[in-house]
C-alpha cells in the first residue's frame, strides 16, 4: 500500500507523563499524571484532600410531599489541588445504604463530623483513586442518610437523584452548601466525566442513571445489580415475598448509631420525627401499588424496569455479576446485557462463580488493576488498551479464570433437549435429540399444594416421581459446557385453572463446587492495604501488603481478605425457573388468563442464566415440578403457592432448551443421547484473506510548523484458522526521491490478533506522521510501500 500526503490534523495530549526512574517524582503543583505502568500515579496527597457536603435540588420532586423541593446529598473528596486549573473526573458511589445497612463485607457507614464532612468515606475506592486524580462522591439516595425527601424503591424519583448529581458536576443545575441554604457551590474542578460504580442497591441506581441518556455520564459499573426490579422479588407472575417495596424502604431510612452525626429530624406539627417515621405514608402508597395480589408486572414495576430503556444509555457498561447469586439472580444480568448489547452500547462483564459478593473480596488485586484501567479510559481519556482485551471473563472453577470475546461464549447454540420416558412409567426418563414420547406419550405427578426443596427434587432422582418428573442421561463421557439462559417449553395439562410450573438443571455426580452458603466465602483474619489514609498518605506504601487498622486513621484501606467455600458434592443445582401458568404468554397483570383444566397448553419457562460445565463422569438431571419457591398468604393477600393437583406432561413435545457450546453435538459426543445415531458434514477450507481498503493519504505536509497528521484505511480479515495475526512490514520513514522524512511513520490497528475463526471482520487502519517545526521538507510527493500479512500458528 502507498500513503501519500493527505489526512486529519489529530488532537493534542493532555495529561502529563512520568518514565522510567527512581519512583514517581511528584511536582510541586502536581497535576493528573500517567506513570511508566501506562495507569495514573498516585501524584495527589490523601491527607489534604478537599472534603466537603453539597445538596443538589431535585427538580419538580417532592416525595414527602412537604412543599418542598427534595434535595440529594453528597459527600465529595477530590484532589487538594483540583479547581479551574486542575479538572478530575468522578467516580460516583450512589446508596442508599451510607448511615443504615453500610457499604461493603465490612459494613461500613459513613461517619459524619461535628462540621458536617466526612470523617469516613466507606470502600477503598476513595483512598485508592483520589490520589490519582479522581473525586469520588457517596451520593446519599432520596429519603435516606443527609438527603430529604422519600425513598420509592428504586423508582423514578429515586433515579432523579442520581441524575441531578451529574448534572450538577456539569453545570446544568445548582448545588448549595447546606441542605436549605442558598449559598451556592458549583463544581469548577470537574473535568465532565462521571462514572457510577456499585453494589447491589447502588449498582441498580446506576443502571437506572444510564438508562437516562444523562450527558456526561461516561460509564458505569453495576456489581450483583438489578436491571428489572419486577424480578428481583417476583418470577414470571410469582411473588417471594410480601410487602417488599415498602420493607425495604423502611430499613434503608434507618440511621445506626456508628455513622456520627445524626441526620436532622423532620419538624412536624406533633413534633419532631425521624425521616423513616415521616414517610410512612409513603410506604402505604407503595403497599397498595405494588400489585401483591397477582403477582404480575403492572404500572409500578414497569416504571422500574430498566431495559425498556436501554436504548437511551450513553456510558459504557461494565457488569459484574455472581452467577450463584441468589439474591439479585442472573436474570437480571440476561435481560440486560442482550439489551446492551442490542444497543450497541460498548460492553465488558466478569461473571463470578460465587454469590452477592464483590469482585474486591475475591479477586483483589486483579480487579484493583482492570477497574483503575477502565477508570483511566473511560474518565481520563487513556488509550491503555483495555478496550481491546477480550471483553468476557469467566470464573471457571474456583479462582480459574478465562476470556472470552463474547457472551453467551463463542460456539453456544440452542440445543433441543427432548423429555422422554424411561423404561417405566413410575421412573425416571430420559434424554433424547428428537421427539417421541419414549415408552410413554403421557407423563404425571401431583402439584402437592407446597413449595419442595432443592435438595429433595434433586435426592434419588430414579426413585419415586409422585411430585416430580426427573429425566435423566446416561453417565456422560465428555465434559458438557451450558452458557447462557436455559428454557423449558412444557407442553402439559393441569388438574385445576392454575398452577406454578417450575424445573431445575442439576449434575448428578461427585464434583467440586463452591458451596452457596455464605455465599460462597468466609472471612479469614488477614488484612490487605488498597489505598491511602486520611492521616498518612503513605501508609500502603505497597499495595496489596497485609496491614492492620490498629495506630492508623478511620479511613483507611485495610480490608479484610476472604476465603472461598469449596468442597466436594454428589448433586448440584446448576439453574432454575418457575412461572405461574396464568403468565405464559405476558407477565401483564392485565394479561393473565386461566386454563381449562385437563386441556394442553404450551408453557414456556425461562430459567436463571448461568456458565456450568457438566463433568464426565457426571449425570444431566432435568427435574419438572409445581411449586419451587412462593410466598405465603397474608392478610388480604393470597398465597403464591398453587394449589394442590394432578399435572400430566406430553412427551411427545416436551423439551427443554439448553444454550451449549458445540450445540447437539456435545450431547452426543458425551453419550447424553440414547437416540439412533447418523452424521452429516461438511468441509471448510484453510483460509486466510485479508483485503485491503483505498490507499491512505495524508494532508499536505506544512513546513515550519509542529504537528502530528493522520491518515486511515480499512483491512477486511476472513479466516478459519484457531487464531490469526495481522501484522505489517517496518514502516520506516515516507521518502520523496532522495529525500525521507525525519520522523517515522507509525502505524496502529483497532485489532489486530484473533482467537478464533472470523469473516469479514472489518479493521480500521490508521497511519500517524508527526512533522516537526525544524524537519526539512523537500517539494513533491512522499510516499512508502507498507506490507501486510495475515498469519496463523493454528491453521
Amino acid at each position: 500500500m502507498r500513503i501519500g500526503v493527505r489526512g486529519l490534523v489529530a488532537g493534542a495530549l493532555t495529561l502529563a507523563t512520568l518514565g522510567l526512574g527512581g519512583g514517581v517524582a511528584q511536582a510541586q503543583s502536581p497535576v493528573v499524571t500517567v506513570g511508566a505502568d501506562g495507569k495514573t500515579a498516585p501524584v495527589f496527597d490523601y491527607t489534604q484532600a478537599v472534603r466537603e457536603r453539597v445538596w443538589i435540588p431535585v427538580a419538580n420532586t417532592d416525595t414527602d410531599s412537604d412543599g418542598i423541593v427534595d434535595r440529594i446529598a453528597i459527600d465529595i473528596v477530590r484532589p487538594k489541588e483540583s479547581g479551574p486549573a486542575v479538572k478530575v473526573p468522578a467516580i460516583i458511589d450512589p446508596s442508599p445504604y451510607y448511615v443504615s445497612n453500610g457499604r461493603g463485607n465490612e459494613g461500613q457507614r459513613i461517619i459524619t463530623n461535628s462540621s458536617g464532612t466526612l470523617d469516613r468515606f466507606p470502600l477503598f475506592y476513595d483512598n485508592y483513586f483520589v490520589p490519582r486524580g479522581y473525586a469520588f462522591i457517596a451520593a446519599h439516595s432520596l429519603g435516606t442518610a443527609f438527603s430529604t425527601g422519600c425513598v420509592w424503591h428504586g423508582g423514578p424519583t429515586d433515579i432523579a437523584g442520581f441524575k441531578a448529581v451529574v448534572d450538577w458536576l456539569n453545570g446544568r443545575v445548582p448545588g448549595y452548601t447546606t441542605v436549605d441554604g442558598t449559598t451556592p457551590s458549583a463544581a469548577n474542578w470537574h473535568n465532565g466525566k462521571s462514572g457510577m460504580i456499585g453494589k447491589s442497591y447502588d449498582g441498580t441506581f446506576a443502571n437506572g442513571v444510564a438508562a437516562t441518556g444523562v450527558d456526561g455520564l461516561a460509564t458505569i459499573v453495576p456489581i450483583s445489580a438489578i436491571s428489572q426490579w419486577y424480578y428481583y422479588s417476583r418470577t414470571e407472575g410469582v411473588r417471594h415475598n410480601t410487602n417488599y417495596p415498602s420493607g425495604l424502604s423502611s430499613g434503608i431510612a434507618g440511621f445506626n448509631t456508628d455513622a456520627g452525626l445524626r441526620p436532622p429530624m423532620v419538624q412536624t406539627p406533633t413534633g419532631p420525627v425521624t425521616r423513616q417515621a415521616f414517610c410512612a405514608p409513603v410506604r402505604a402508597q407503595q403497599d397498595a401499588l405494588d400489585g401483591d395480589e397477582h403477582g404480575d408486572v403492572n404500572e409500578f414495576w414497569r416504571e422500574r424496569d430498566h431495559v425498556k430503556d436501554a436504548a437511551k444509555v450513553k456510558a459504557s457498561v461494565f457488569v459484574v455479576h455472581g452467577f450463584q447469586d441468589d439474591n439479585v439472580r442472573m436474570d437480571q444480568v440476561g435481560w440486560w446485557w442482550k439489551a446492551l448489547e442490542a444497543n450497541n452500547v460498548r460492553t465488558k462483564l466478569w461473571l463470578l462463580r460465587t454469590g452477592h459478593v464483590d469482585p474486591f473480596e475475591q479477586r483483589r488485586a486483579v480487579w484493583v488493576d482492570t477497574l483503575h484501567r477502565w477508570f483511566d479510559q473511560e474518565l481520563q481519556g487513556i488509550n491503555n488498551g483495555i478496550g481491546a482485551e477480550p471483553k468476557v471473563t469467566v470464573e471457571e472453577e474456583a479462582d480459574v479464570w478465562k476470556n472470552y470475546t463474547s457472551w453467551p461464549i463463542n460456539g453456544t447454540q440452542d440445543t433441543a433437549v427432548y423429555l422422554r420416558g424411561g423404561s417405566s412409567h413410575t421412573g425416571a426418563g430420559t434424554l433424547g435429540g428428537v421427539a417421541g414420547g419414549g415408552t410413554a406419550d403421557t407423563l404425571t405427578f401431583q402439584n402437592t399444594g407446597a413449595n419442595i426443596g432443592e435438595g429433595t427434587l434433586m435426592a434419588t432422582p430414579e426413585g419415586q416421581q409422585n411430585n416430580r418428573r426427573v429425566f435423566l442421561s446416561p453417565v456422560l463421557t465428555k465434559d458438557v459446557r451450558l452458557s447462557g439462559t436455559a428454557v423449558l417449553n412444557l407442553r402439559a395439562a393441569l388438574g385445576t385453572a392454575q398452577s406454578n410450573l417450575s424445573a431445575v438443571v442439576a449434575e448428578l455426580g461427585p464434583t467440586t463446587q463452591i458451596s452457596r452458603t455464605g455465599d460462597g466465602y468466609q472471612n479469614t483474619t488477614r488484612r490487605t492495604c488498597w489505598g491511602a489514609t486520611n492521616t498518612d498518605n503513605n501508609a500502603c506504601p505497597t499495595l496489596g501488603a497485609e496491614c492492620n487498622t490498629t495506630g492508623i486513621g478511620i479511613d483507611n484501606a485495610c480490608y479484610l481478605e476472604i476465603s472461598k467455600r469449596v468442597g466436594p458434592v454428589t448433586e448440584w443445582r446448576v439453574t432454575r425457573g418457575t412461572i405461574d401458568s396464568r403468565q405464559r404468554n405476558s407477565t401483564w397483570y392485565q394479561d393473565a388468563s386461566p386454563v381449562v383444566p385437563g386441556e394442553f397448553n404450551t408453557y414456556n419457562v425461562p430459567l436463571q442464566p448461568t456458565e456450568h460445565i457438566f463433568k464426565a463422569g457426571s449425570r444431566i438431571s432435568i427435574i419438572v415440578t409445581a411449586n419451587l419457591y412462593g410466598a405465603g398468604a397474608s392478610g388480604s393477600i393470597p398465597s403464591a403457592v398453587s394449589a394442590a393437583q394432578p399435572i400430566t406432561i406430553d412427551t411427545r413435545q416436551s423439551k427443554i432448551t439448553l444454550p451449549l457450546v458445540g450445540g447437539s453435538q456435545s450431547l452426543v459426543d458425551s453419550g447424553a443421547f440414547t437416540d439412533p445415531q447418523g452424521t452429516v458434514g461438511g468441509t471448510v477450507p484453510a483460509t486466510l484473506g485479508l483485503t485491503l481498503g483505498a490507499n491512505a493519504a495524508f494532508p499536505p505536509f506544512m513546513p515550519g510548523v509542529a504537528r502530528e497528521y493522520e491518515a486511515s484505511t480499512t483491512a477486511n480479515v476472513i479466516s478459519t484458522a484457531a487464531d490469526a495475526l495481522l501484522t505489517v512490514s517496518d514502516p520506516g520513514r515516507l521518502t520523496n526521491g532522495a529525500f525521507s522524512l525525519a520522523e517515522p511513520l507509525r502505524v496502529e490497528f483497532s485489532k489486530s490478533t484473533w482467537t478464533g475463526p472470523v469473516s469479514n471482520d472489518s479493521v480500521a487502519v490508521k497511519f500517524k506522521q508527526l512533522i516537526k517545526a525544524n524537519d526539512p521538507l523537500r517539494t513533491g510527493t512522499y510516499s512508502k510501500t507498507l506490507t501486510f500479512t495475515l498469519s496463523t500458528t493454528t491453521p
